[in-house]
């Protein structure tokens, strides 16, 4: 039986604490979007490929360079232009070696690739460029994972960052739902039913073996990892009304971090991994809270109502700087995207029109949700999106990969 370290404050109160590149056709983007994305690119960083030696060095050389591009977190400077780093190296096989170095000649890395495919290699080599140019993570080796119900029942399925790649991971005859993703990408947490009731697992991408977070009775679901990878926040009924757990994956003990009179769900985690964000609906509408995770056993976990100004409010992520909060949320009839500064700032609407389930990029730029069945990505900085998914079935629940 889990050891179960209840520690709940009572009362809860208000708070007061196709590349990326030119002429691509997003919806929504204008001649003025891509003008002022060009402007940028002459702002950014300069990074130049050099020659690429080996057998399919050109092939991996012109493969990087599209991948680079993609990113739009730089400019690929021609030969004859100036430049703040240049990337050398070599393709034999489909196995890659690259150098980065400063416009000074200073060698910054100097790495091997030798995974089974080239376009793998090349994907892992640019985020690799990205990270030591940027100090952002690239998002070519990002994976997101969703659910579809395009085999008649709803399932998980993981994508890279582009749509493509498509895998489907449970084959649960009575279906599986929410879906969130360990930081390192191996493992899955989900809520399954095949015992007729919700029951969060985990499962293994590589093996396919999968497994019971907690072994206490009645339901639980909603899980995600905490940013380390060693938690997992997820909802329990098992002392009657259902509760916001945080359970740890080394020790199988859990604490209590809410005290909740209605339907919690939907915890998301803080990038420092103190605080979650939830929703709770107590038959009023739903809205958000904020609970500070306690550090030891038997401490007391701080809640407060995060005010958003918009009803019906669920699905909260925090952006990875843990500046911002994109929830869902009720515009009329609809659903529609929201992003909010924290603890205080104004709301942005993203996307109305029935848009749900919105997750931020590694980087921060983008999100990524749910509208009419597609898989949308949204450029925050110039408005633009896609949908990356499309003719699958009906998805919901997309989480990227933190």
């Amino acid at each position: 039986m889990l050891l179960l370290a209840l520690a709940v404050h009572a009362g809860a109160q208000d708070a007061s604490p196709v590349p990326w590149w030119k002429n691509i056709l997003f919806r929504g983007s204008s001649s003025g979007e891509k003008s002022s994305q060009t402007a940028d690119s002459k702002k950014m960083p300069r990074v130049r490929l050099g020659a690429f030696a080996g057998s399919t060095g050109e092939s991996a050389r012109m493969a990087l360079r599209t991948e680079l591009l993609a990113s739009r977190e730089f400019f690929v400077a021609t030969d004859e232009e100036a430049s703040d780093f240049i990337l050398t190296g070599k393709s034999v096989g489909g196995r890659v070696d690259a150098k980065l170095a400063d416009g000074r000649g200073k060698e910054l890395f100097a790495r091997s690739y030798a995974a089974p495919g080239l376009d793998e290699n090349l994907k892992a080599l640019a985020d690799d460029v990205i990270f030591s140019v940027t100090g952002r993570p690239g998002l070519a080796t990002s994976r997101i994972v969703f659910v579809s119900d395009r085999t008649g029942r709803k399932q998980i399925y993981l994508t890279d960052s582009d749509g493509r790649d498509v895998q489907q991971i449970t084959h649960d005859a009575n279906g599986a739902v929410a879906p969130s993703l360990s930081p390192d990408g191996s493992l899955i947490a989900f809520t399954t039913y095949r015992d007729g009731f919700p029951v969060a697992r985990v499962i293994d991408i590589h093996s396919g073996w999968d497994r019971e977070i907690n072994d206490t009775p009645g339901g639980s679901h909603g899980a995600a990892f905490s940013p380390d990878g060693t938690r997992l926040s997820l909802v329990m009924s098992f002392i009657g009304n259902p509760e916001i757990f945080v359970t740890d994956l080394n020790t199988n003990t859990a604490a209590c971090v809410s005290d909740s009179i209605g339907a919690p769900g939907s915890p998301a985690w803080h990038p420092d991994g103190k605080r979650l964000a939830y929703a709770n609906d107590d038959g009023r509408g739903s809205v958000l809270y904020i609970a500070e995770v306690p550090e030891k056993e038997g401490e007391a976990a701080r809640l407060a109502r995060w005010r958003t100004g918009w009803s019906d409010c669920t699905d909260p992520e925090w952006s990875p700087d843990g500046t911002q909060i994109a929830f869902s949320a009720r515009k009329g009839s609809q659903w529609a995207v929201i992003v909010k500064s924290y603890p205080n700032g104004r709301a942005r609407l993203i996307q109305d029109g029935g848009a749900m389930h919105p997750s931020w990029s590694p980087n921060g730029r983008l999100l990524c949700y749910s509208h009419h069945g597609q898989l949308i990505l949204h450029d925050l900085k110039t408005g633009a999106r896609r949908a990356i998914l499309s003719q699958y079935g009906h998805i919901t629940e997309p989480r990227w990969m933190r």
